[in-house]
């Protein structure tokens, strides 16, 4: 509960012209849900944030003012994390009243953002640290297919990042899946669900979002078209 009000969450873990605003689309038509767009991963700082307070809290427990670590020994990282999380749903995700369900999506997976597939896991686990029984809704996209959208064919690298990039988030989902449980973390595929909006429908029911599979589909068949190259 937060603010008095029970709160669910769930992220959109994706990269770029994978389809993730349509998919935000569709969970934004769910009766109480609300999930924001991309905030240029700006949870990723707090991430940073809250393991160098326990680290100094961890290493470090002084009292004294002439001490270097001065202060430490009053570090309380779970009041810390709490108070992140009163900032992250009052300031970011900003629920309406009526909200039973919030969240964001973000596309910046790719390996330019995290050093290596257990850097991405270590963060999203994080993030049902920060946000408790965080629900992660992981879309991909084959690499070529992408690659020929949007901002990528200006990257002669593209093809190989994507292909890398679908690696690190289908092992990350089979992790969380094994970590946190089946009904925690599910992985689709833009091919698949832009053929039958079921695949979508299916993947929400099994995370406990609530259901409208009417409006879902409606929110589906809405063609979106921004940026260059939309596809």
């Amino acid at each position: 509960m937060i603010g008095g009000v029970d709160l669910q969450f769930v992220t959109i873990v994706t990269y770029g012209r994978t389809g993730s605003t349509a998919l935000q689309a569709a969970l934004n038509s769910l009766p109480g849900v609300v999930v924001r767009g991309e905030n240029y991963n700006a949870v990723r700082g707090l991430h940073e944030y809250m393991q160098s307070i326990s680290e100094a809290a961890d290493r470090h427990h002084s009292g004294k003012p002439a001490h270097p670590w001065f202060g430490t020994a009053r570090l309380v990282p779970l009041e810390v994390l709490d108070d992140l999380r009163r900032h992250v749903v009052e300031f970011v995700l900003r629920p309406r009243a009526g909200t039973s369900w919030t969240g964001f999506k973000e596309v910046r997976y790719e390996p330019g953002h995290f050093e290596d597939p257990d850097a991405l896991l270590d963060y999203l686990l994080f993030l049902d640290k920060l946000l408790p029984g965080m629900r992660y809704l992981v879309n991909v996209r084959a690499a070529e297919d992408a690659a020929r959208s949007g901002w990528w064919p200006e990257n002669p690298e593209a093809v190989a990042v994507l292909e890398r990039t679908r690696a690190s988030l289908a092992w990350a989902t089979a992790e969380l899946q094994r970590m946190l449980g089946g009904d925690r973390a599910v992985l689709i595929d833009h091919a698949h669900w832009t053929q039958d909006p079921q695949v979508v429908i299916d993947a929400c029911a099994r995370l406990g979002l609530p259901r409208d599979d009417d409006a879902m589909r409606a929110a589906l068949g809405h063609r979106l078209d921004h940026g260059p190259h939309a596809s």
